[in-house]
């Protein structure tokens, strides 16, 4: 009887070393509990972060990361890198310039959500952005007025990120409270594992699995 016993709690031992090995070094479980990066992330998704990329490349334009915010390191926010160490990011008319050149836009219909009772209703549109490899990071952001639409000019120093969430109106990121520490980031969102419509109580079954763009 002690024997299993003992067994059974050196099991249970081994299990709690390993997952909280995993959840330090390798991934990590978030809830997405606010509209900021809508469309790409909606209020009620679980998604994996990835924590191990890091250790292999830098952060680059286009990634979608979480990390601990500046102003209260205890909570952790998520938000789509756009400028890089080194890049002049700046927002005129809504568009984002990246070291004096426009990003390129392609328009994508309408879109409607809704968060704490209110609606909200603005356009989508195809953002792209260069990366330092040449490649360009093709994603969804949300339009739905003018918010945060034209800024001044942000140098990103050395060692520091430029945050923005994907619903560009409704979002509190780097235009309002400065850079991320490269230390801070805690890694790429990589898959939503699953997704809960709060409005109808219900599973949303097409979003289980989806890769985060």
């Amino acid at each position: 009887m002690l024997n299993k016993m003992y067994e059974n709690l050196k099991s249970l031992a081994v299990a709690l070393i390993l997952a909280l090995f995993i959840r330090t070094f390798i991934v990590q479980s978030f809830h997405i509990p606010s509209g900021s990066m809508i469309p790409t992330l909606l209020i009620g998704d679980f998604i994996l972060v990835d924590k191990i990329t890091y250790h292999f490349r830098a952060p680059e334009r286009g990634d979608v990361v979480v990390f601990h915010f500046p102003l209260n390191e205890s909570v952790y926010y998520i938000k789509r890198i756009v400028g890089v160490p080194g890049d002049r990011i700046q927002v005129i008319d809504g568009k984002v310039y990246i070291n004096g050149k426009p990003c390129k836009y392609q328009g994508d219909g309408n879109f409607t959500y809704y968060e704490n009772n209110q609606r909200y209703t603005g356009k989508i549109y195809y953002e792209f952005l260069p990366r330092r490899d040449g490649s360009i990071k093709k994603h969804m952001i949300l339009k739905t007025g003018t918010e945060g639409d034209n800024t001044q000019v942000f140098v990103v120093p050395k060692g520091k990120y430029f945050m923005m969430g994907d619903n560009r109106n409704n979002s509190y990121d780097s235009r309002y409270w400065g850079f991320v520490d490269r230390s801070k980031i805690v890694g790429i969102a990589r898959i939503i594992f699953f997704s809960w419509d709060g409005r109808k109580h219900l599973p949303r079954f097409n979003r289980i699995f989806k890769l985060v763009n």
